[in-house]
């Protein structure tokens, strides 16, 4: 009896320390405190409930990439910031300057980066053995049903805003009548087979009067697109969109496979609220 009344104070004293220092609800055993709760909220303004479940799923997330024993070296994370850096026609040192220059230390970008590498590793694992390839039949289905999506331009008129500083273009950006200092524009009409796929789709799923995302130039300067009118529209032949229709289908079943497993994962966690 005295045993299980000094385990029971014993507990009751682990439980007030942990209100005291702020720890809101433990996932599996791991606390998430009242702060990163807040801190959650205001970066990505959204309301309590939702930065509660977003914390709660990424310590379900935590778990589970030490389940599958995940490992992510250093040589890895240089690898990966060195291809981030080439992606962005940056020098490594220039990419961890901008990186850093928020106020975030070297060592949490770096865990930022094997956190990033670990999920995506984590996802491929999760897919591997529940994902499978789309049929024929499946794919004129959708091609059938979505066919406003394969309605594609041939060109798409443009008015291009260039600036070596990303400052600069980003306040042309708010202000795209004004002219800022630094910020050069020019009327374009680009030929969208003359394009890469991928920065082809850049243009496709910008709407009209709207700017493409920031993107770099070989000659370290910085360009975005305001896009007025898509010209020549005309639908795709089902065999030309075959490739495109199979990504859509695969990254829909990916996200219900996910989300599905870690439904799952959280129905038989231990998640206990301290307090609201």
């Amino acid at each position: 009896m005295k045993k299980i009344i000094c385990f029971l104070c014993f507990s009751a004293l682990i439980l007030q320390a942990e209100i005291i220092a702020g720890v809101a609800i433990r996932v599996n055993g791991h606390a998430i405190t009242l702060n990163e709760i807040a801190k959650l909220q205001a970066q990505m303004k959204i309301s309590k409930k939702a930065a509660i479940d977003m914390l709660i799923n990424e310590r379900l997330k935590d778990d589970e990439i030490e389940r599958f024993k995940i490992s992510v070296d250093e040589f890895k994370i240089d690898g990966e910031i060195s291809q981030i850096a080439a992606n962005a026609n940056m020098s490594k040192d220039a990419l961890l300057t901008k990186a850093t220059r928020d106020g975030t230390t070297l060592q949490e970008y770096r865990n930022s980066i094997k956190k990033q590498l670990q999920t995506k590793e984590l996802m491929q694992r999760i897919l591997a053995s529940n994902i499978n390839t789309s049929s024929e039949d499946e794919l004129l289905s959708y091609y059938t049903k979505h066919k406003k999506e394969f309605m594609l331009p041939s060109s798409v008129r443009v008015v291009r805003y260039m600036a070596h500083n990303e400052g600069d273009l980003q306040k042309a950006m708010h202000s795209p009548k004004a002219q800022i200092q630094g910020v050069q524009k020019a009327n374009e009409t680009i030929s969208l087979s003359s394009l890469s796929p991928q920065i082809a789709q850049v243009f496709l799923h910008t709407p009209n009067n709207e700017f493409t995302p920031v993107l770099t130039t070989g000659g370290n300067g910085f360009v975005s697109f305001l896009v007025k009118e898509r010209l020549g529209e005309k639908m795709i032949s089902f065999e030309e969109a075959k490739p495109l229709i199979s990504q859509k289908i695969m990254a829909q079943k990916e996200q219900s496979i996910i989300t599905e497993h870690f439904n799952k994962i959280r129905s038989s966690a231990n998640i206990v609220t301290l307090r609201e």
